[in-house]
């Protein structure tokens, strides 16, 4: 090949990934809205919360939103999200409702120990402790919910003083890649998160943020839906999101199921790439009269797909 078709071919590709990258941020402005259609679809939080935060035995600070008195459930949000997934929640559920901002989301921050999910488990337990908690159902979204299995399992004894059932919701009991390839991507994220930290940035480029959260939903979301999980990806800490990866890849409790004593309720989405059915199968069929809800068309963010469907669920 002489320089001037090498040339060319160059000026091509060039064109070609140009053209693909103004196609991207085009379309994925789309699902860009503002704060007034955020607050139409009922996607901000209510304006009567009340607001704690909860020191950890490990000097971390836990932010928790609480709404309302009576029958108690308490929000356990996944990765990269925080207590304002559960908005059309706090807005719906009748009695107390408290969602919980994981270390690292939120305005929730983490102490000595780190970012694991034995000590997002151990948080947990220190936040029902402290806000006085009893008899609740306890909702865990995808990692939340990893984080309620994993409280369920090693603290028996302080779920059962506060909770007296599960909702998994969209969740896992299993890891989410096989070790060679969960190693593989762990490192790799490690990488380009610990880059975006030290340059004050986000976990990912703006346009990738918005495709990224699109994938978490099913076939037709609303673009407030997308805006607001975009919204929460933005402000997440990359530190702590590189720390949890390890941790969310290589997750795996299949094994100890068998030994959960408390009412399990399992809820997927027929469409959710991200945990699939199989994973919700997975813990239903290990764990001793658990029951399992496949909703048809919905994806990962049930919360926000099937609000008040999963209200429904919650409190039947």
């Amino acid at each position: 090949m002489n320089f001037r078709r090498a040339s060319l071919l160059g000026a091509g590709v060039a064109g070609g990934a140009g053209l693909a990258y103004l196609l991207q941020r085009t379309a994925a402005g789309r699902w860009r809205v503002g704060a007034e259609e955020l607050a139409a679809a009922g996607l901000t939080l209510p304006p009567d919360l009340r607001h704690h935060f909860v020191t950890t035995s490990d000097g971390g600070r836990i932010h928790v939103v609480e709404r309302g008195e009576g029958p108690t459930f308490v929000l356990v949000h996944g990765i990269t999200l925080s207590a304002a997934a559960w908005a059309p929640q706090l807005h719906s559920l009748p009695g107390r409702v408290l969602a919980v901002s994981q270390r690292g989301h939120g305005q929730s921050r983490a102490g000595r120990e780190g970012c694991t999910f034995e000590r997002l488990a151990a948080d947990l337990a220190e936040v029902l402790r402290e806000l006085e908690v009893r008899d609740a159902v306890l909702v865990g979204h995808s990692m939340g919910g990893m984080v309620a299995q994993l409280l369920a399992l090693d603290r028996p004894d302080d779920l059962s003083r506060h909770v007296r059932r599960l909702l998994l919701v969209a969740s896992t009991p299993g890891p989410i890649a096989g070790p060679p390839l969960a190693a593989l991507v762990a490192a790799a994220s490690a990488r380009a998160l610990a880059s975006a930290e030290r340059r004050g940035r986000g976990p990912f480029p703006k346009a990738a943020t918005v495709w990224a959260s699109r994938v978490a939903f099913g076939a037709s979301p609303s673009p407030a839906a997308v805006e607001l999980l975009c919204e929460m990806l933005d402000s997440m800490s990359p530190g702590a999101l590189a720390e949890l990866m390890g941790h969310l890849l290589a997750f795996d409790v299949r094994e100890r199921l068998a030994g959960l004593t408390v009412p399990v309720h399992v809820v997927v989405g027929t469409r959710d790439v991200l945990t699939p059915p199989r994973a919700a199968r997975a813990i239903a069929d290990r764990v001793p009269g658990s029951r399992l809800t496949l909703l048809p068309g919905c994806g990962h963010m049930v919360m926000l797909e099937r609000g008040d469907t999963l209200c429904d669920l919650v409190t039947e």
